[in-house]
Parts: structure tokens; sequence; C-alpha cells
């Protein structure tokens, strides 16, 4: 009996070491589960910050070739639409460095990152493709690189900021799944198992204490984080992997302050930029009260892109940051200054009473910056004078943060286009009338694409000989639809969208091709051609230089008609310009003659071989001796200078008959011929002695007309 119970009391206690055995490994599985649960977590986790933060150095690299692209494309209008090759060695470097950050986050397991590494890579290839045109052509360099600035860099860079802002969410996400994994893993895992239970939730509060509780700190930093919010946020700090976390979310901090700084800040100025000035209209729209005004002001620097070919990107860079200072100092706490973009400012006053008192100021600042800008801004050792023109929009809270920004655009062009230095508020119709000018610019593009834009020709005859020794070259678009479009209706969007010498580069090729064919033919036409003062700015030597080159015509055959806003604006080398022309064998007339202020100082400051007698002094003629007497005068002097004169305008055989009796021999105008298109030209020309003897038989003076 003894020996049964003994065996008994031992069956219990090997029983009981069994169920404590069990229990203990049923506590060590928790344990082990737990651990897991927590490590993978924090695996993931720690995932996502690294993936952020491979995303903001994607981001950082893209800004640098953001800004390069713009820069150069800045320093590339003002010389005309050619790209600067100084700026090509550090997009190319930048690109190298960018790919090396998309490597890195190519390596990253995240699943939106197989579309940004293809959409970043695929843009630096572009750009890349668009550096290696062959042939080393500047110009069609800036326009790839310009339609890219366009087109994909904007969108790519709104791609990018939403994933550093999904990027910090994730992370969020992890971390949060750590933080409750505790407590769901007791309900469903620990139910009725006491002593697992105890030993579990004393392991699981060691792990809370050493590894949730930091990231509880890490959560709440990041929330801050997600709000914009930096300022007074704590996190763990330590050696281990949970302060390496906290370094790693302060560098997320730092990275995500400079993003924003990025997106939303001018580095140039130090300004907000357009895109903030965006955001804060919108707000203001959303939030001023029913009976509370505000406005838009742009202000644009006239004859901008003048100094800054004339003088290079650094100084024009220095002439926008001293404006800003004027501005800003005038400004006071009445606004906010915006870098808008470019050489335009924008500013946004908040809150006017009426529409007559944010007037009122729009124009006391209108008038302020003008009288002040009309004095110089010193840069280095140069007074440069500078001129703005203001568009003013504004707005009642019914109207919407776009349209009131694009009628601010259409005030300010229309202040340029009337000669600038003046400000303009704007109305429906301006909106109406910029939107067509946009319009007509994007056709403009696709009508250089298209090779749209042809030379016209208007016939100078030498009336004693009976013959037509040259042309004056006239552009006309001729649309895929056939008709033909004036110059006046597209000039001006012209010169104002930097397309000038896309359309100046096209006619001058076809003209001088046109030239030589007829030179072949036995017909040598001098080609004379309008310089205007935006021509001299986009780089016209080197268009005839290629011109010259592509064609073969005797350069001597070549002849630039200058006007006098050519020589008077004080920000073109034109002197320079025109020495060089001389040099490659161009003749120079200066066109309009008399109806400057300074005309007979041209004469003698400037190697002019000819002079053209402007129209209104030939219909003059009729009016009396004394304009009569002003033209005799003109060609007189033209001859004692060994100067050739040609009077234009030329409409009436009286006209003919009194500029022959003067000694004036080279006539042209619609007396003779209007423009006429390349194919048309060569039958005329043959033809002028028939059309003169037609005229001679109309004239009542036959004495004038030689033999």
């Amino acid at each position: 009996m003894a020996k049964r119970d003994q065996l008994t009391v031992r069956a219990k206690l090997l029983l009981m070491v069994a169920l404590m055995n069990g229990l203990l490994v049923l506590a060590a599985a928790f344990v082990v589960a737990r651990l897991f649960f927590v490590a993978s977590n924090y695996a993931n986790f720690r995932e996502h910050t690294v993936h952020f933060s491979n995303i903001t150095s994607v981001a950082e690299d893209l800004n640098a070739v953001r800004n390069t692209l713009n820069i150069g494309l800045r320093v590339g209008a003002g010389s005309g639409g050619v790209w600067p090759d100084n700026a090509t060695p550090l997009l190319r470097e930048q690109l190298s460095s960018l790919r090396v950050r998309v490597q890195l986050l190519s390596q990253d397991p995240q699943p939106d990152t197989a579309t940004l590494v293809g959409a970043v890579g695929g843009l630096a290839d572009e750009i890349d493709a668009a550096l290696r045109l062959p042939g080393a052509d500047a110009r069609a360099v800036d326009q790839a690189l310009a339609a890219i600035g366009d087109q994909k860099m904007p969108a790519l860079w709104k791609t990018l900021l939403q994933s550093t802002r999904a990027e910090l969410t994730a992370v969020d996400t992890a971390q949060a799944q750590i933080a409750h994994g505790d407590i769901l893993a007791l309900q469903y895992g620990l139910v009725g198992i006491g002593l697992a239970l105890i030993v579990g939730l004393g392991i699981s509060y060691g792990i809370f204490d050493a590894v949730i509780r930091p990231l509880g700190d890490m959560h709440r930093a990041l929330l801050q984080v997600l709000s914009g919010n930096f300022r007074g946020v704590s996190l763990p700090q330590g050696d281990d992997e949970i302060g390496a976390i906290g370094h790693v979310i302060e560098d997320i901090k730092a990275r995500s302050e400079h993003v924003h700084r990025l997106a939303y800040f001018d580095n140039l100025t130090g300004l907000p930029n357009r895109l903030r000035m965006a955001k804060d209209v919108g707000e203001i729209v959303r939030n001023i009260g029913d009976r509370r005004t505000f406005g838009v002001m742009l202000i644009g620097i006239d004859h901008f892109s003048a100094v800054s070919s004339g003088f290079g990107p650094r100084f024009g860079d220095e002439v926008i940051r001293q404006v800003c200072r004027r501005v800003e100092g005038r400004l006071g706490s009445d606004g906010r200054l915006y870098r808008y973009g470019g050489d335009m400012l924008g500013c946004v006053i908040r809150e006017c009473a009426s529409d007559k008192e944010i007037q009122a100021l729009a124009q006391e600042l209108t008038d302020t910056f003008s009288d002040e800008f009309r004095q110089t801004v010193h840069v280095g050792e140069l007074d440069v004078p500078l001129s703005v023109s203001i568009g003013v929009a504004l707005s009642l809270q019914s109207e919407r943060p776009d349209e009131i920004l694009t009628e601010a655009e259409a005030a300010l062009f229309e202040a340029k286009r009337r000669g600038g230095g003046g400000r303009v508020v704007a109305v429906r119709q301006l909106s109406e009338q910029f939107r067509r000018r946009l319009k007509v610019a994007d056709e403009i593009r696709k009508g250089i694409a298209a090779q749209e834009f042809e030379p016209f020709y208007q016939p100078v005859i030498d009336v004693e000989r009976g013959v037509t020794v040259g042309v004056e070259t006239l552009v006309r678009w001729r649309r895929a639809d056939g008709r033909i479009t004036m110059p006046s209706e597209f000039i001006f969007v012209a010169e104002e969208s930097d397309l000038i010498r896309g359309i100046t580069e096209q006619v001058i090729h076809k003209a001088c091709l046109n030239g030589q064919t007829w030179r072949e033919q036995g017909l040598p036409l001098k080609l004379a051609f309008n310089m205007s003062a935006r021509l001299v700015q986009v780089g016209l030597q080197e268009i005839i230089v290629k011109a010259l080159e592509r064609s073969q015509i005797d350069p001597a055959l070549l002849e630039m008609e200058i006007t006098e806003t050519v020589l008077i604006n004080p920000h073109n080398d034109t002197e320079k310009l025109l020495l060089d022309l001389k040099k490659l064998g161009l003749r120079l007339s200066l066109d309009d003659f008399g109806s400057g202020y300074s005309s007979m100082g041209y004469l003698s400051r400037f190697p002019v071989d000819k002079i053209k007698i402007d129209a209104t002094f030939v219909k003059s003629l009729g009016a009396g001796e004394k304009q009569r007497e002003i033209v005799a005068n003109m060609i007189r002097l033209a001859q004692r200078l060994n100067l050739d004169v040609v009077a234009e305008g030329i409409e009436t055989v009286e006209q003919l008959e009194q500029l022959r009796a003067m000694g004036c021999q080279l006539m042209q105008g619609w007396l003779f011929a209007a423009a006429l298109p390349a194919s048309a030209l060569p039958d005329w020309v043959r033809s002028t002695g028939s059309l003169l003897d037609g005229l001679r038989r109309k004239s009542k003076v036959t004495s004038i007309w030689g033999a």
C-alpha cells in the first residue's frame, strides 16, 4: 500500500513537472512569437524610413537639375532661344548624380518604386538625349529642353512630392502596428493560460518599455512632421537601434523642410515662388469676407532680356535682387511679395475695403516704382536704366484664383505692349485678348515647326535704268489651309513670346536660298531685311552666318535695314553688331530716314551705305513747297555723302515724277508692285521695263524719264 502511494505521489510530481514544462514551452512560444511580430513590423518600419530617405535624396538631386534647366533656358531666352554651352557640363554632372540616387531607390521593395524610378530615369534620358542632338544645334537643344521643362518636369516634381508624403504615412502606419500588436496578440493567443500569460506580459512589458514606448514618441513626432510643424518634436536618444531610428527621423524632418523650401521658395531671391502665390490666392478667395476686396499685382522689368543677354546672367540676377529689395521696401505690411518667374514679381494685397482703395494703392505703387526705376540700378561699376510695367487684377470672393492670376498676366502683357513703364488694371476684355495671344503663340510654335513662315518680296526699281535692282524681304505666314496671315497679326506676340528668332531664322534662310537661285538664273538681286531691336537680342549675326554657309550666296547681295529704335536702345551692343555685319560683307541701310529726332547723327556714327526716305515724307510731297524742299535736301545730302537713296511708299505717278526730278532713281511702293511670293518674282523682274513703259505713257512730264 505504501509503495502504491509512493508511486502515485511520484506520478503526480512527474505530471506537475510535465505541466510546468508545457506551460514554460507555451510561454517561450509566445515570447518568440511576440518578438517575431515586433521584429517583422520593426523591419517594415525601418524599411519605410530608408525608402523615404532615398526619395528625398532623389528630390534634392532632381531639384538641382530643375534649377540648372531653368537658368539655362532663361539665359537662352535672352539670347534668342540658344542653349548656353557652359550650362551643359553642369547639367550632365547633375544627371549623373541623379542616376546614382535612382539606382539606390530602385533597390527598395516598395510597390511604387518601379513607377517612380522609371519616371525619373526616363526624364534623365530625355534631357541627356536633348543635350546630344546632332550637329550641336544650340537652338534645337534649347527647344527640346524647353519642352521638357514646360511639360515633363512639373508633373514629375508633383509626383515626387506626393511620394514623400505617402512614405511618411507608411512609416507612421508601420509604427502603429508595432504599438498595438501586443494587445491583439494577448487577446487571441493567451486566454486561459495563466503562467504563460504572466511570463508573456512581463516580457511584453519589457519590449514595450524598450521598443514600443520610444516608437510611440516617434509616432507623435511623425504626426507633427505630417502636419508641417517641426517645432517641439521630441525623439528618443541613444546608441541602440531605437535611438538610430530617432536620428533617421531627425534627418527626415530636415529633408522634409528642405523639400518644402525647394517647392515653395525661389533660390535666387529667397521669396516665395509662383506656386506659393497661387496657394495663397486660393486661401484668400476661400476665407475673405463678403464685403472685402483683395488684389494681385504682377510687376515686370521692362527690357530685362536685353539686360541679361547684354551683360550676362549673373548681372541679370543681381538686377532682379535689387529690384526685389526696392519693391519689398515700398510694400510694407500691405502686401506680400513673390518671385513669379523670370523677370516678373508678384504681389498680393490683402483685405482692402473697396475697389477704389486698392486701385489707389496700385496707382501709388506704380507711380513710385516708375519714378524710382526710371533712375538707374547700380550693379558693379554700371548704372543700368530700368523701368517696370505693372498688371493689376481686382477680385471679390466669388472669383476663381486661376482667373485672378490670368487677368493679372493679361494686364501686365498689355502694359508692356503699350511700351512699358506704366500700369494697367485688368478687365474681362483684356483676359480674353490674353487668351487669344496665348493661342496665337501656340500656333506660331507649330507654324515654325511646320516651316509655314516664308519670305515675300517687294521690288526696288531703278527708274532711270528701267530695271529691278533688289527687293525688300517681308515675312508672311502661310497656314496649312493656304491662308496668308500678315505680320501685324503675329509679330508682337512672337517678340513677347521669344519666338521671333525661329521666324527670322526660317525667313532669312529661305530668302538666301531664293537669292542664290535667282543669281544662278542671271538675276543678282539685292536682298534687304528689316532689323528690329528684338532681333539684335536673339543672335542675328549667328543667323546670318548660318544662312550664308547653307546658301553660299554672295554676302554683298544682303542688306540690313536698321530702324532708329535699334540704334537708341541702351542695352544693345548695336554698333559692334553692325561693324561685324560689315566685316561679313553685308550692306547697311538706315530705314525710315528723317522720321527720328537724330537721323543725321547716325550717318556719321554708323557705317551706313544707303538711306530710305520714310513714306510719310513721300506722301507729303503734294502738301506744299516746304515739304518738297525737305525731301530734296535729303536726296542731295545722300548724294554728297556717296550714299544710295531709296524712296519708299510710292503710290502715284505724280510722286514718282517729283522724286525723279529731285534726282532720286531708286523707288519702291504699291505703284510698282505689292509684296510677291518667291515663285512670282522672276517673271515680274523680267517685265520691269514693260511696267515702266506703261507708267511713262501715263506721265505728263516725259523729260524726267531719260532715254
